[in-house]
């Protein structure tokens, strides 16, 4: 038998010769449409964890099973309506804005441990140059808990705006926020906002990558053609600790578009605790839907993500951090999504085939594939064509897997293996190196990473009906998996909404996007103005210039646009009144500015 570790830790080589932005409602705060409105704020600082005392214990660490961090936490104590300031508009609207400040981050996500934001309020955060904004966050957002966590913004600071509508009593406004995470990993989509001089963030490269091998591949890439919806299936689960893993969103035989419920599938291991609480400290779970690149290659196309946060455990299979990978039996855990899945993220739920017995080979062009998160970085893909049957823990428990290109890595725990009918048969468990040529084993700037071509898979059969851990439906997937007890071998793919996965229509309705647009300096006195917006889901954006007479005079565009700025060029314009018209896909705004140099 050979030595195995879980594959979320840092792993030892197997022996035996030849053997990684938060869905809202968009928008931007009250400061930036009114770029009048300046005042001095109060700025609370915090401690930065020693990252690099950390790096040196988990080299030190090497073949022990501990998670893979993104984020150390820092205890914090900001709220409202202490740690801000306050401002009483001409229209009775109030703006609330405090800074919180950990010198040196690269990235911070919060953790609030009092959450609560009544109808007419909205939060906003942005980074310390204004290029990153997430919100608005709304009443929407509060759940049963009080508690909410908010996704990584880029650099040191991070700016806390509430928007308060002229009635809203301040009295019911619950903000505090008692930890922050300082991501040094899985940022890579953050690069787009940093500037010249910023942190650096987790040694990307060209092609906007982390840690993981120069051999991985990108999850868009061609080698994962006829399997997208696996991928829309895969999303990464950022703990409440900091630490991160893979999972997968996985359909049931109760779904109906009257009644979705959509379940994601991960390892037991990625939760350390062996915690059986329902919601703690799975509330403040952050979970990534397409954290992954837009191209094959190249650095132009950036990484897209979005967020929803908070899941309840319902299933698992017992875990102790004192057990060794070897032994691991079932590894297991099915959570349920605390919000609804918004139709923007695209996201898919796979489909399973819970039969002992099924397909081993194939011929190319049908393959297993698998789509993962390695060292937390964007997803990336891992193809083979064939898997044996193999004993960890316990008799014919695990596929394993020696994938013939892509790697996986600490982070790709609780990942899918799919099958070629493009169906999940198996849960990353652990794994370790086989033969991966010594020019897989280093990253983009030539640090040595792991690139573990061996990876063992928790047979979804063996799981289903799990008996090792007591009959406990919590102990098992087919009571959840098949809540009406049909018998059913297999069930089909669907999207989010529980319609079916090869359904191509779409409704759009036209938006105004007044609110999630801002042109300024207004009057402009150089010869640029700046285009900043907020929106909901990714767009192209169209941005055209009319002057007086209806004369287009200038015209841009931003391909897959969702928060950021374009600056734009009106130097060739002489002065007077323009029309600034942005159209998206499912809608438009109008700005008018002037010229005055």
């Amino acid at each position: 038998m050979r030595k195995l570790f879980l594959l979320f830790g840092v792993c030892a080589i197997v022996s035996g010769g030849s053997l990684h932005a938060q869905l809202s409602k968009g928008g931007l705060p009250l400061s930036f449409q009114d770029k009048t409105i300046y005042n001095s704020m109060p700025v609370a600082t915090y401690a930065n964890p020693d990252w690099d005392a950390f790096l040196q214990q988990e080299k030190e660490q090497t073949g022990t099973n501990h998670p893979l961090q993104v984020a150390l936490l820092t205890g914090t104590d900001f709220g409202f309506p202490q740690s801000g300031q306050l401002i009483t508009l001409d229209n009775g609207q109030k703006i609330w804005r405090g800074k919180i400040q950990i010198s040196g981050a690269p990235a911070i996500g919060l953790l609030y441990d009092r959450f609560f934001l009544p109808k007419g309020v909205r939060m906003f955060l942005s980074n310390a140059n204004q290029k990153q904004v997430m919100g608005a966050f709304d009443h929407s957002n509060n759940i049963e808990d009080g508690v909410f966590s908010s996704d990584a913004i880029q650099g040191d600071v991070i700016t806390v705006e509430l928007n308060i509508d002229a009635n809203v009593d301040l009295n019911n406004i619950k903000l505090h926020i008692d930890k922050a995470m300082v991501f040094h990993r899985a940022i890579e989509h953050l690069k787009l906002y940093s500037i010249s001089g910023d942190q650096p963030l987790d040694q990307i490269d060209a092609q906007l990558n982390g840690r993981s091998s120069v051999c991985n591949i990108n999850a868009i890439c061609p080698q994962g053609t006829g399997y997208g919806n696996n991928r829309t299936a895969t999303v990464q689960i950022i703990h409440s600790d900091g630490s991160a893993c893979s999972g997968t969103l996985v359909n049931n035989t109760g779904n109906t578009t009257a009644s979705c419920k959509p379940y994601i599938l991960t390892a037991s291991h990625c939760n350390q605790s062996g915690s059986e609480d329902a919601n703690n400290p799975f509330n403040q779970y952050l979970v990534r839907f397409n954290f992954e690149n837009s191209a094959c290659t190249g650095g132009a196309a950036a990484t897209t993500s979005h967020t929803l946060q908070g899941v309840r455990k319902v299933a698992r299979s017992a875990y102790s951090s004192a057990t060794p990978a070897d032994q691991t039996k079932g590894d297991f855990m099915l959570y349920e999504l605390l919000q609804n899945i918004p139709t923007a993220a695209g996201a898919t739920l796979s489909g399973w085939n819970n039969s002992p017995s099924i397909a081993n080979s194939y011929t190319a062009p049908k393959k297993f594939i698998g789509f993962h998160h390695p060292y937390g970085d964007n997803k990336k893909l891992s193809t083979t064509q064939a898997m044996q049957s193999a004993d960890v823990g316990a008799s014919g428990s695990h596929w394993e897997i020696l994938w013939n290109e892509g790697y996986a890595a600490p982070g790709s725990s609780g990942s899918g293996l799919f099958n070629a009918d493009g169906v999940l048969v198996g849960i990353a468990s652990v794994a370790g190196e086989y033969q991966p040529p010594a020019s897989c084993k280093v990253d983009a700037f030539g640090a040595t990473v792991y690139a573990m071509d061996a990876v063992y898979y928790s047979k979804f059969a063996y799981d289903w009906d799990y008996s090792v851990d007591g009959a406990a439906t919590t102990r098992k997937l087919k009571p959840w998996l098949d809540p009406a007890n049909t018998g059913a071998t297999t069930v089909a793919t669907v999207k989010s909404d529980c319609s079916a996965a090869n359904t191509t229509s779409v409704n759009t309705v036209s938006r105004d996007l007044s609110d999630n647009i801002s042109v300024y300096p207004n009057p402009a006195t150089g010869y640029h103005v700046q285009l900043q917006y907020n929106l909901q889901a990714a767009t192209n954006l169209s941005i055209t210039l009319y002057d007086v007479t209806g004369k287009a005079v200038y015209q841009a565009e931003v391909l897959k646009a969702q928060s950021g700025m374009k600056k734009l060029d009106v130097s060739s314009l002489p002065n007077g009144i323009y029309l600034v018209k942005v159209a998206a896909e499912d809608g438009f705004a109008t700005k008018k500015i002037m010229i005055q140099r």
